[in-house]
């Protein structure tokens, strides 16, 4: 399998379309080679520009997805945690039901210990 090229810079691309403008200027521009002639060169611009285009609605797309992502996970979220709330509430802080929701039971927690004297 052969080696993808990276991307043209802008700067390369900008100077392209100079060279094409100018090339629209030669009236008698006709290359040897017709991989080189106007026409080819212009086909290939508007293939580019086209891909450019559906490169931008792409990353729009995928900005409105994750934006969404954030916002559906941190509704989720949100619910979980009440869920969590209302387990403590119906059922009792030391109710079997909260450690299945993953909390600590109330009488499973540490007691607070007593700092002894200074000195």
């Amino acid at each position: 399998m052969a080696k993808r090229k990276p991307p043209v810079a802008p700067s390369i691309l900008a100077a392209d379309h100079a060279t094409v403008a100018a090339l629209k200027e030669l009236p008698d521009y006709q290359p040897t080679n017709p991989e080189y002639s106007l026409e080819r060169i212009l086909a290939l611009q508007a293939q580019v520009f086209q891909i450019e285009q559906a490169e931008l609605a792409a990353e729009h797309a995928l900005a409105q997805i994750r934006a969404s992502k954030s916002d559906v996970s941190h509704a989720d979220h949100e619910s979980v945690v009440g869920g969590r709330v209302s387990t403590v509430v119906q059922y009792g802080p030391d109710s079997y039901a909260v450690s299945l929701v993953g909390l600590t039971r109330k009488s499973e927690r540490k007691q607070p210990k007593r700092k002894g004297a200074a000195g």
